[in-house]
C-alpha cells in the first residue's frame, strides 16, 4: 500500500497559499492509495485570518487524490488563534477525514490507522494509547512525543509524527533551543524502538513538514513529503 504523508504546511504569513498548488501536485505524482496529513495547517489563523485566502486553498487541497481515503489529525496551530473553529469542517471540504483518538480499518489492506488528538492543545484519554488488536497499525500523532505513550504487545506499529520541522533552521545549539515542547529527542528522521525506548515494536518517522513558523527561512533542513509503502498479512 503506497501512503503519502505531510505535515505542518503552517500557510500564512511566511508560507503564502500559493504554494499548496506544488504541494498537490507533487503529493499526486506520488499514485498514493492514502494521504494523511499530520496538522498545523495554518501558521496563525487570529493573525492571518484577513489576508489568507482560505477558499484557493480548500480549491488546492481538494485536488488531492488518494485512492482509498484522505486523511488528518489536529496540530497545536489547529487549535490556537481560533483555528480550532474552522480546521475540521475546513479539512472536511477538502476531502479530508479528521481522526481525533479514532482509528480506520484500511480492509484491503488488513491496517488498521489510527489518529491521536494533538497532545499541547487537545486531550487525549491515556487508555487509548494502549493498542490491543495484533495487525499492522499506522499511527498519526502531530508531535513526536506521543511514540513514548504507545502500547501494543502483539501488533506491529509504525507513528508519523511532525512538529519539529526538523528545527527549522539547523544550527547546532540554536536548533535544540529552539525546538517546540512536545519534540524530545526526536528531531528529525527514522527512530526504531529502541531509540524511541518503546517495549513495543515500534518505528516512528518525524518529518521535517514543510512550511516556516516564527522564522521566515529554512536552513540545511529541507521540506518534505513523506511515500512509505507497507504491507500487512491478510
Amino acid at each position: 500500500m503506497p501512503g503519502c504523508f505531510f505535515s505542518d504546511t503552517h500557510f500564512g504569513k511566511w508560507y503564502d497559499v500559493q504554494h499548496a498548488s506544488d504541494i498537490v501536485d507533487k503529493i499526486n505524482s506520488l499514485d498514493a492509495d492514502i494521504v494523511v496529513f499530520g496538522g498545523d495547517l495554518l501558521d496563525n489563523y487570529a493573525r492571518d485570518s484577513q489576508s489568507i485566502d482560505l477558499e484557493a486553498l480548500a480549491g488546492e487541497l481538494s485536488r488531492i487524490q488518494a485512492h482509498t481515503g484522505k486523511f488528518a489529525v489536529w496540530g497545536n496551530h489547529d487549535y490556537g488563534g481560533g483555528a480550532s473553529r474552522i480546521y475540521e469542517d475546513f479539512m472536511a471540504e477538502c476531502g479530508f477525514r479528521v481522526l481525533n483518538d479514532e482509528s480506520v480499518l484500511l480492509a484491503p489492506y488488513n491496517i488498521l490507522l489510527v489518529g491521536y488528538d494533538d497532545i499541547l492543545m487537545g486531550w487525549t484519554d491515556p487508555s487509548l494509547y494502549t493498542l490491543k488488536s495484533d495487525g499492522f497499525h499506522i499511527i498519526i500523532a502531530h508531535e513526536p512525543v506521543v511514540a513514548q505513550k504507545i502500547q501494543n504487545d502483539t501488533g506491529e506499529n509504525f507513528l508519523f509524527s511532525g512538529h519539529t520541522h526538523g528545527g527549522q533552521v539547523n544550527i547546532p545549539y540554536f536548533t535544540a533551543k529552539a525546538l517546540p515542547t512536545g519534540c524530545g529527542k526526536f528531531v528529525h528522521g527514522l527512530y526504531d524502538a529502541e531509540e524511541i525506548g518503546a517495549s513495543s515494536r515500534l518505528q516512528m518517522y518525524t518529518s521535517s513538514g514543510i512550511g516556516m513558523t516564527k522564522y521566515p527561512l529554512r536552513f540545511l533542513r529541507m521540506p518534505e513529503i513523506i511515500c512509505a509503502e507497507f504491507s500487512s498479512n491478510t
